[in-house]
């Protein structure tokens, strides 16, 4: 601050009454000499008596501009409450001193400055005028402020306490994170009373070094950190001195961690070098700060190469001779050298009895300060490269052995595939005696139905015959009217017996064109499953008679489809046949029931179950595979439901499964669509029932 600053109020008044008394020259020299901002106003109403060049200089407003003119008129309180403060203090003690502002310039560009005024007497009358002093300290604060932002934002510890009583005047955020004590609690408190010192004596010691010395650099103290901590730290500290009053800054390196990494590492190399030396596998280390002209070995490796660790320690392999190709270790340390690891390189190496030895190298590299350290281990492999040579010649007469086998397999593979050819053609060979058969027992079962109805006509038809003959007799001889409706009677029941038997066999044989019709010509067709269904169990019933099984339907009405009849009935007929033959022993009773419902508006379902003896366990994933039977010789071709499973998938477009438990029978479930899918190999159009 300059000198007019310091003096003010008392003396700064004294001089300037003093010049105005001297002469104007000698006022305005003492006037015009300071750089700080002086401008004497009128009380009453702040117009501007008298400025000075410091105060041009700060504003930018020139002398001539101002004189006579209120202070208002330039706008130059940023903040006019502190004006209206400063004059408060002014009019209560006759001065202002430090106070903090904000001044305008002219360019509007703001200032902070420490403003000092105090009430002078001019033209005879007291108090009249005031006269301001403002130094702009505008500069000085943003270095402040700098210096307040690094000291709050350094993550190390620091603090500003006095010298003569120890007190804190300011500590950092990280003075509050490490001790664990709020900043307002800290200041005014000296460390003893904070107990930051885990050893106080330290801090005594530490105090006479700093009136000694003036600073000390890396002082080593324990301090208590926050939840009952004691932490490594280094203190640098020096003194200063700040109006008039010496001051302590104090800085805090938390090196406990450092120092525990570093014991850490001094043990972990400790135990390193014991792992070394007592390791079961050959090693070494080497580092580039003498080109790889040293080496450590370990115990294990003079034992491997029969070296004597006495006198060979610290020689390099080169030395040693242990390479038997030079040019693999120069290949080997140039990527070393080049910064680059390297894992199982097989090299030859010589033992010191010369014998050979191949060995798989690996090296890993350690970068210190000033070098790179170089970790070898070394793996004798020469019983492996022998085992493997063996294995090399033994797999040489293995590929020719294989390919012996190879050509004989092939032999037989081209014996296998006409084989299965053959067994494919009797395959389907064997399908069609199947339906064919099944024909057949179409053909004879309504044979045998037919055979009733028809003898039953034949009979009634001979009956006629000589009752004609016997009726031709009277009325040749003499009719009477009796004989006559006698006759007629005859006629009539004849008439009604023939007409019976004969519709019954019209209705077989229709039934047996239709079905014969399905089964042969596999045509598509809209269809009631229901009948359909039933006309099947027509031509079934004589072959189901002559068992002690009944056969039920059970099947929702107005169930249509438009499907393949034929292949639907030679699946309910070789299923109802499957259960007969294989559920049930001859002469056993059982019951066959056949269901059928709609799943939903795209499927149908239908069920065909028995009360037979049920399928073993592990025979139900093989009842679908061909020539799989467990009647073969007693009926059983192995070919019944492997038909059933190819025409449900491939025909009727859906699926089938089989559910069952030993002694519970079997059901035979099949999920069909309504509209089957179109068939590659179709050639009839769809046909209806009518």
């Amino acid at each position: 601050m300059g000198i007019l600053a310091r003096l003010l109020p008392k003396a700064l008044k004294r001089r300037l009454l003093a010049a105005l008394s001297d002469g104007e020259d000698k006022f305005s020299r003492v006037f015009n000499t300071s750089a700080e901002w002086i401008v004497i106003t009128r009380l009453d109403d702040s117009t501007i008596a008298e400025v000075n060049t410091g105060f041009e200089t700060i504003s930018g407003y020139q002398r001539d501009e101002v004189l006579g003119r209120r202070m208002a008129d330039f706008n130059v309180w940023a903040q006019p409450a502190q004006r209206t403060a400063l004059i408060a203090e002014m009019l209560q003690n006759g001065s202002a001193r430090n106070h903090l502002v904000t001044l305008r310039r002219r360019d509007g560009s703001l200032r902070d400055c420490m403003v000092n005024c105090a009430l002078i007497a001019l033209d005879g009358t007291a108090n009249s005028h005031a006269v301001w002093i403002a130094r702009d300290i505008t500069e000085h604060n943003v270095v402040y402020e700098q210096f307040k932002a690094a000291f709050r934002l350094t993550p190390d510890f620091m603090s500003i306490s006095r010298m003569d009583d120890g007190k804190y005047v300011e500590v950092n955020a990280a003075f509050e994170r490490i001790t664990g004590i709020r900043h307002d609690d800290a200041i005014g408190k000296t460390s003893t009373e904070l107990h930051i010192w885990a050893e106080p004596e330290k801090r005594r010691d530490l105090t006479r070094l700093l009136r000694t010395e003036g600073a000390v650099s890396d002082y080593p103290m324990a301090l208590n950190a926050r939840d009952g901590q004691v932490r490594e730290a280094l203190v640098n500290a020096a003194s200063f001195e700040s109006r008039g009053e010496r001051y302590l800054i104090a800085l805090l390196r938390d090196v406990t961690d450092e120092r525990r990494a570093a014991r850490a590492l001094q043990q972990s190399e400790s135990r390193f070098s014991r792992l070394f030396e007592q390791s079961p596998l050959p090693m070494c280390y080497s580092s580039t700060q003498n080109d790889f002209q040293t080496t450590q070995w370990n115990l294990a490796w003079f034992d491997a190469f029969g070296f004597d660790p006495v006198h060979d320690q610290g020689k390099s392999g080169l030395t040693l001779g242990i390479w038997v190709n030079p040019e693999d270790r120069a290949r080997l340390m140039g990527m070393t050298a080049a910064g680059t690891a390297f894992t199982d390189v097989e090299v030859q190496m010589r033992r010191h009895d010369g014998e050979l030895r191949w060995i798989s190298l690996s090296t890993r590299l350690f970068e210190e300060m000033d070098r790179t350290m170089v970790l070898f281990t070394y793996f004798d492999i020469t019983e492996r490269r022998r085992a493997q040579q063996g294995i090399l010649e033994l797999n040489t007469q293995l590929e020719a052995r294989v390919a012996r086998r190879t050509a004989e397999l092939q032999g037989a593979n081209q014996e296998l595939s006409e084989t299965l050819d053959t067994l494919k053609v009797a395959k389907n060979h064997l399908v069609q005696s199947e339906k064919l058969a099944a024909l057949g027992a179409l053909v004879a079962g309504v044979a045998h139905e037919l055979n009733t109805p028809i003898g039953n006509g034949l009979t009634v038809a001979s009956s006629l015959e000589h009752r004609i003959r016997d009726f031709r007799h009277l009325a040749a001889t003499g009719l009477r009217k009796s004989d006559l409706q006698g006759f007629l009677d005859d006629m009539q029941l004849a008439s009604d017996i023939m007409v019976r038997n004969l519709g019954r066999s019209a209705a077989l044989v229709a039934s047996f064109k239709q079905v014969a019709v399905d089964q042969t010509s596999s045509q598509r067709r809209k269809f009631d499953l229901a009948a359909v269904v039933g006309e099947i169990l027509v031509t079934l019933n004589p072959a189901i008679r002559k068992t002690a099984c009944t056969v039920s339907t059970r099947i929702d009405e107005a169930l249509t489809m438009d499907s393949y009849p034929g292949p639907l009935g030679q699946v309910l007929t070789n299923l109802i046949n499957n259960a007969v033959l294989h559920g049930f022993e001859p002469g056993e009773e059982g019951k066959i029931e056949v269901q059928a419902w709609a799943k939903d508006s795209q499927h149908v379902v239908i069920e065909v179950r028995d009360s037979g003896h049920g399928i073993q366990s592990e025979d139900l994933h093989r009842v679908f595979d061909p020539f799989f039977t467990t009647r073969l010789g007693q009926g059983g071709s192995g070919l019944g439901l492997h038909i059933v499973h190819n025409l449900v998938g491939s025909v009727l477009g859906g699926r089938i499964e089989v559910h069952s438990r030993p002694g519970a029978g079997a059901t035979f479930s099949m999920t069909l669509p309504i509209t089957a899918p179109e068939r590659l190999d179709a050639t009839a159009a769809p046909i209806s029932d009518g």
